[in-house]
């Protein structure tokens, strides 16, 4: 009654920008003007955290060294870190709300859309593999788009912003931190390959589980009547080994990239030191203490964000799976209405 699936791993995809870019699209069209606070909102939070790793500098060079001893109380990174956590949070509202929207919006557009199609696409598809992507595909879209897309975006603009004041402070270390870049860069590719490719196989594999399921649980007269069970159970537990295989591969490549991506960023944080230390000690380069102080930060600031993008892009790379199964069902041509029937004995 069911074919078996093809081999787990076989046929997987790497992140697809186009379906990215789609649901982007879909998303910016309904809620413009709350992306546009949303975008305004990263931008502020974003040059609020390294304003305060850049204030490091000032409060070292030209306060603590130079005046030791006398109060000069400074509230500024106080204010810095009121501001952004208040535009987080406000980041956070919006972002849900466009979630929570977003979600209302596709399943009215796909319960509209299936009206429209003609029967013999409910004749090819197991109606749970339908009810998947209404469930589970489109569930996965909520968390990436209130959670995974901004943290994506406030990284992204925290590592530019970062960037530039390093380069202010110290070319050589700068180099030395974009060197580990790509090092940490390749690192992503390579797991990432593999973990697209399994979380793509897993969505599938769900969604042909589901089906077989509410086919067997709506043929159980006929299973019983026939003698199927064993057959049956056999054939279930096919489907659900490779659901297994494919769920522990993709989750086993993206347990492992955080911590290999994190490491690197431990290692890039000790170059600079050791090579910042020894500049500083002998001014070269016309590098400070308090340079180095606030360029340690930086690094700091520009590893982490990386770190960030590792743990949700496994999350854009799932809900991805999931987007493409919603816009293929979408994008099903709609039964055609050749006029009116009209019935004669």
């Amino acid at each position: 009654m069911s074919q078996r699936p093809r081999n787990v791993g076989t046929d997987g995809k790497k992140l697809d920008f186009k379906v990215l870019k789609r649901l982007m699209t879909y998303i910016f069209s309904n809620y413009k003007w709350h992306y546009i606070l949303v975008f305004a909102g990263i931008i502020i939070s974003s040059l609020a955290q390294v304003s305060a790793s850049l204030f490091m500098k000032t409060l070292l060079d030209d306060y603590v060294q130079p005046l030791i001893g006398v109060a000069n109380p400074n509230f500024a990174p106080l204010l810095s870190a009121l501001t952004k956590m208040a535009m987080i949070y406000a980041v956070g509202v919006i972002t849900n709300f466009i979630s929570q929207g977003t979600m209302e919006n596709i399943r009215r557009d796909l319960f509209s859309h299936m009206q429209s199609l003609p029967i013999s696409y409910f004749d090819s598809h197991a109606h749970g593999d339908v009810m998947s992507i209404y469930t589970n595909d489109t569930d996965t879209l909520r968390q990436v788009i209130s959670q995974s897309i901004p943290q994506v975006l406030v990284s992204f603009f925290t590592m530019v912003s970062v960037f530039i004041s390093m380069i202010v402070l110290s070319i050589p270390l700068t180099l030395v931190t974009v060197s580990m870049v790509f090092v940490m860069q390749f690192a992503l590719r390579t797991i990432m390959k593999q973990s697209g490719k399994y979380f793509s196989q897993q969505q599938k594999m769900l969604g042909k589980e589901n089906g077989y399921i509410e086919e067997m649980m709506e043929g159980a007269r006929v299973v019983k009547v026939f003698n199927y069970e064993d057959k049956a159970i056999a054939a279930f537990d096919e489907i659900n080994n490779d659901l297994f295989e494919a769920s522990f591969q993709a989750n086993k490549f993206a347990n492992i990239l955080m911590p290999i991506v994190g490491n690197l960023g431990h290692i890039s944080y000790v170059l600079v030191a050791l090579i910042g230390g020894v500049l500083s000690v002998n001014g070269l380069a016309g590098l400070t203490i308090g340079s180095l102080a606030s360029f340690l930060t930086l690094n700091r600031s520009f590893n982490g964000p990386l770190n960030q993008i590792s743990q949700q892009l496994n999350s854009v790379i799932m809900a991805m799976a999931g987007a493409e199964r919603i816009f293929e069902l979408l994008d099903e041509t709609p039964e055609v209405d050749e006029g009116i029937v009209t019935l004669v004995n």
